[in-house]
Order: C-alpha cells, then sequence, then structure tokens
C-alpha cells in the first residue's frame, strides 16, 4: 500500500488545477498551506474546533462569544494560513449569516412562535394535563414519551434544535431538572436526525453524490434502527441508574425504541427518506401510551412528575422569566403535600386519585394535542405538493459563486444560496393561522399572539447570534479549504476509514448543526475516499450521515436553541460537558457498525445503482 505522502504527491499531481483555472486567478482552495505538510496544515486547521469546544465545556463561556471567538480564529487562520482573499472570507462570512437566518432560524422561530401561542392561550397546560392524567405520573415514563418518541416526531417535521427547545420545556414544566431535561431530550434527539424535516438530509446527500436516493435511505434504515432500538433503555441507564431505569423499566423502554427501530427499518428500506422518523415518531407514541395504561413501573416517590398545576391552575404555574412566559415547575413536592391536592391514603393510591380526577375530557384532549396534530399535517402536504420550490430564487453568491477552486474535487466552488420565500419555516407559519383560530374559538383574546411574538423575540436573540457565527465560522471553514484539508487527512488513513467516516460527519453536524449540512459539507469526499480505497461508497456516504446525528447534541446552535425555552440561556457548556462523552461514545458505536459492516458483513450493504 502507498504511503500517504506518496499518495499525497501522486493525487496533487492528478489533481492540479488547469491553466485557464490560474490565468482566471480565481482561489485555488490549498492542501497543504501549512509547510506543505498535510498533517500539519491538519493540526492548524483544527484549532478553531478545539477552541470553540475548550471555550463552551471547559471554561462554560457562553456559546454566542464561544462561536465569535472561533470564526475570529477562523477568520486569521483562514487569510494567514490558507492565503485566502479577505474579501472571499468576508464573503463566505456573509453568506453564513445568511443561510443561518434563512432557513434554519425562520423555521426555528416560527416553530417557537406557535409553542408560545400554546403557552399563552392555556394549551401548553392542557396538552401536560392530558399527559400527566393519561400516563403514569411518573419521570422515567415521561421522559421517554416525551423525549424520544414526541421529540422524534417534532423533528420529522422541523429539526434545527426545536424538539430539545420544545420538549425540554414540557419536561421542565412537569418537574424535571431543566438540565437534565435538555440533556436527555439532546441525546434522543439523534438517531431521528439522518430522516428529519421529511428525508431532507438523505435526498441532499443523494442529489450531491450521484448515488441512489433508496440505496441511501436503506443503508441509513440498515444502521440507525440499531441506536434507535436501545436508546431508550441507554437514556433511562444514566437518568434513574441501573435498578430503577433499567431494570424497573426496561419493558417501556423495549417497546418505545422496538416499535420505532421497526417503523423506522420498514420505511427506509421499502419506503423511502421522507417518512421514516415521523412515522416511526408517531407509532411509538401511540404504542408507548398504549402499553402504559397495561404495565407501570415500580413507584418511586423520587420520580413523581409535578401534580401541584392539576388544580391550581394554569396562571399559577407559568411565571415570567427575564419578561419571557414559561410554564414553571411545582414549588412543592410530595415532602410537603397539600391536602387539596391529593387524596387520602398512600402517596401512590392519592397520585392515582388525583390523577383520575382531575383528568382532562375529550375535548381537552383534542384541543391540547391539536397544534402539533395541525403543524404535522400542514408540513406533509407542503412537501409532498412541493410548495417550497415556488417562488424560488437562486442567488450566485458575489466573489464566491465560480470563483473558487475546490481542489479536492477539481471544480469550481458553486456557491448559490437558495431563496425560499415559501419553505418549511413558512408552511409551520401558515399552520399558526387555523392555530390561532382554534385558540381564539376557545376563548384567547387577539393580544397573546403580540406577547408570544415577543417572548419567541426574547427567547431566541441569543440564539440568532450565535447560530449567525456559527453558520458564518462553518462557511468560512468550507469555502478557505480548511474543511477539505481536515477531511483528506482523515480518508488517507485506509482501512481504518470506515470507522473515520462517521468522525467526518461527526465534525460536519458540530459545525453546521445540520445534518444536511454536514452532508453537503463532506457527502461527495466520503464517496471520493471510498472508490479510491475501495471500499462501498454508498456505506461511507450514508455513515457520513449517521455519524453526523452523534454531534447534534453537542453543536451550538442546537445548545443555544435547546436552552431557549427553559431559562439556561448562556450555559450552554454546562449541557456539553454532560453531552459530549455520549457523543464520542455513539459515535464510536457508528464506526464500529460501519467497520462490521464493510469488512465482515457486506451484505447489508445495498447496491450503487
Amino acid at each position: 500500500m502507498l504511503r500517504t505522502d506518496t499518495k499525497l504527491r501522486l493525487w496533487r499531481m492528478n489533481r492540479k488545477p488547469p491553466e485557464e483555472i490560474l490565468q482566471e486567478g480565481i482561489f485555488v482552495q490549498p492542501l497543504t498551506p501549512i509547510g506543505d505538510s498535510l498533517i500539519a496544515s491538519f493540526f492548524v486547521g483544527l484549532l478553531p474546533l478545539v477552541l470553540i469546544l475548550v471555550l463552551l465545556g471547559v471554561f462554560r463561556i457562553p456559546a454566542y462569544i464561544a462561536s465569535f471567538l472561533g470564526l475570529l480564529l477562523c477568520l486569521i487562520i483562514a487569510i494567514v494560513g490558507w492565503q485566502m482573499p479577505v474579501h472571499q472570507a468576508f464573503e463566505a462570512i456573509g453568506n453564513g449569516i445568511v443561510y443561518a437566518n434563512w432557513p434554519i432560524m425562520w423555521i426555528v422561530m416560527n416553530a417557537m412562535y406557535v409553542y408560545n401561542i400554546t403557552i399563552r392561550s392555556g394549551l401548553f397546560h392542557l396538552f401536560r394535563k392530558w399527559m400527566i392524567t393519561n400516563t403514569p405520573p411518573d419521570k422515567r415514563i415521561i421522559l421517554i414519551i416525551i423525549g424520544f418518541s414526541f421529540g422524534a416526531l417534532l423533528e420529522g417535521v422541523a429539526g434545527f434544535g426545536v424538539p430539545g427547545a420544545i420538549c425540554s420545556s414540557i419536561m421542565v414544566s412537569l418537574g424535571f431538572n431543566p438540565i437534565d431535561a435538555l440533556v436527555y431530550t439532546l441525546i434522543f434527539d439523534t438517531t431521528p436526525v439522518a430522516f428529519g424535516a421529511l428525508g431532507t438530509p438523505v435526498l441532499t446527500l443523494a442529489s450531491l453524490t450521484g448515488l441512489p436516493v433508496m440505496s441511501l435511505s436503506a443503508m441509513m434504515g440498515r444502521q440507525l434502527p440499531f441506536l434507535s432500538l436501545f436508546l431508550p433503555a441507554y437514556a433511562l441507564f444514566f437518568y434513574a441508574g441501573p435498578r430503577a431505569g433499567l431494570k424497573e423499566c426496561w419493558p417501556v423502554a423495549l417497546v418505545s425504541g422496538f416499535s420505532f427501530a421497526l417503523i423506522q427499518a420498514v420505511f427506509a428500506n421499502w419506503v423511502g427518506p421522507e417518512l421514516p422518523d415521523l412515522i416511526a415518531g408517531l407509532i411509538s407514541l401511540l404504542a408507548t401510551i398504549l402499553f402504559v395504561q397495561f404495565w407501570k413501573p415500580p413507584y418511586r416517590p423520587e420520580y413523581v412528575a409535578t401534580l401541584d398545576f392539576l388544580i391550581e391552575g394554569d396562571d399559577q404555574h407559568r411565571i415570567e422569566v427575564d419578561g419571557i412566559l414559561t410554564p414553571s415547575k411545582s414549588r412543592s413536592s410530595l415532602s410537603q403535600k397539600s391536602p387539596e391536592i391529593y387524596e387520602n391514603g398512600s402517596d401512590q393510591e392519592s397520585i392515582s386519585k388525583t390523577t383520575n380526577r382531575y383528568s382532562a375530557s375529550l375535548g381537552e384532549a383534542a384541543l391540547a394535542w391539536s397544534p402539533w396534530l395541525i403543524i404535522v399535517i400542514v408540513v406533509i402536504i407542503w412537501t409532498f405538493a412541493r410548495v417550497s420550490s415556488y417562488g424560488q430564487i437562486d442567488v450566485p453568491w458575489p466573489y464566491l459563486h465560480q470563483q473558487i477552486w475546490l481542489t479536492l474535487y477539481g471544480k469550481k466552488y458553486a456557491a448559490v444560496w437558495i431563496f425560499q420565500p415559501l419553505g418549511t419555516g413558512t408552511a409551520i407559519l401558515i399552520s399558526s393561522i387555523p392555530i390561532s383560530t382554534l385558540v381564539l374559538w376557545n376563548g384567547s383574546q387577539p393580544i397573546i399572539f403580540l406577547k408570544a411574538l415577543k417572548d419567541t423575540m426574547l427567547q431566541l436573540y441569543k440564539a440568532v447570534i450565535t447560530v449567525s457565527f456559527i453558520m458564518a465560522f462553518a462557511y468560512l471553514f468550507n469555502y478557505s479549504g480548511i474543511v477539505y484539508t481536515i477531511g483528506y487527512q482523515l480518508s488517507s488513513l485506509g482501512p481504518t476509514f470506515p470507522f473515520v467516516s462517521a468522525w467526518l460527519g461527526w465534525v460536519a453536524c458540530f459545525l453546521s448543526g445540520s445534518d444536511t449540512s454536514a452532508n453537503s459539507l463532506f457527502g461527495n469526499l466520503q464517496v471520493v475516499a471510498a472508490r479510491e480505497i475501495g471500499l462501498s461508497a454508498v456505506l461511507m456516504a450514508a455513515t457520513n450521515s449517521s455519524g453526523a446525528i452523534t454531534s447534534k447534541m453537542i453543536s451550538p446552535q442546537n445548545l443555544t436553541t435547546g436552552v431557549s425555552t427553559i431559562g439556561l440561556q448562556g450555559q450552554e457548556g454546562q449541557i456539553l460537558r454532560r453531552t459530549i462523552l455520549h457523543s464520542i461514545f455513539l459515535c464510536c458505536i457508528v464506526g464500529l457498525m460501519t467497520c462490521l459492516q464493510q469488512y465482515v458483513l457486506p451484505g447489508m450493504i445495498p447496491p450503487e445503482n
């Protein structure tokens, strides 16, 4: 086998830019700018990534500051080290900021606006009332139903950190510690990500690599369901321990994980990438709720959810934090329970009587679920009717489009911002119209819509800043060529590449916070490296997406969106410290699974045509 440096010299001779490219004077991305050494360039290129991780995880710097400092270091390295022209560096930053706000934050802001309408109108109160009276008021069960199943349903529709923000808020209102709520919601928001937003990551990967959509979908459907099956049990183990979590709650973990994994595998292999997570999340939600009607875990007072809001009403369990109306957790506990809330008898019996006494009516249940069902229906229709494509404007970005030579792929870089005025974010905004009509019909005043909008702005202004910085960082990292130096160094590892393939996706998703963007960044690299080494292009491309999902829980974009609804703004570092080891472990599992499929079970890999 050729040594890495010999392979690099031969590769560079074969990929030298054509003479006309050099004559045009466009920026040629260098692969070895630091001392003409790939390994030295690799480590210098990693410095901005390491800086962000250290600032967040070690020094607990707020995400928007860490992202800005990472961007600043990246800018210096891009201009001084990679010799990127200054005006192109700042154009790349501008491109990233624009993309961060449209479509990413446009989706997040509209989803959060609908969420805040439910808070202001009282529909949120009805939702948690239905949840706590129709399932065991046990936080271990709520963790699975809300964090895993309901979160997967939201990821299937929207993504971009929305499940973390909404599900963690629901869980906090039912008695969870805010940090626990967000940590486990982020851990759960992994396996649904690859098919999130109605399959957008898979469709993007197929369009960029030229590989068949169904082959990529099927390959991911032969990787992710294995993680989905065990993810609920994995989270319960860390949340409640081996006895209270795993031994006592394994049946519900099995029902939830198996139902999700089965539907995810079936739809991914035989239907396509659009519906695996949406349908799997819905089936898992229904199956788990139905199962706990007949089975309950052993009673443990430390895991009893908040019940006081049932009779005290919604208004007494909503507080203003920094001017934002949010649901609060109960002020009292079982040790200080008041007789008007809990019936006479043992704790377990009194809780059961209380939930039965204050159970939600059929009408309340319909109101509680209506916002989420309306969003799901509107987005599904919107997607399959391809409404997003109407009025679409492709904007070639000045000084970037066809003005950079992508050395790794031997072609000019196409830098086009796709402006879709009728994109997914608009679909969610449109869904707020019937939701608002329902809210007014239920007796709310029109003023709540302005208040909900104000809440959304206050919750997300730091998230907008953070996502703008991190996407500017990602785009600069991309257009300067730094990311391709890192990717090529990792791809030169020969037979170990199937394991490293997952880490390429991990790096890309950490940068962008999006599986779709991770596939845009490294999807082609995976295919090029696979064919040079003699590996399956379908497997490596799919692994890019499967590996990417494991770093979404530590991406600054998702951390800052997640903390926005639970009063933890500026404390993203605490969340990262709790999630980073899970992220690394799960990425290693994906890498090992890929090695097994490439070298031991190649029959699992779908054909390329």
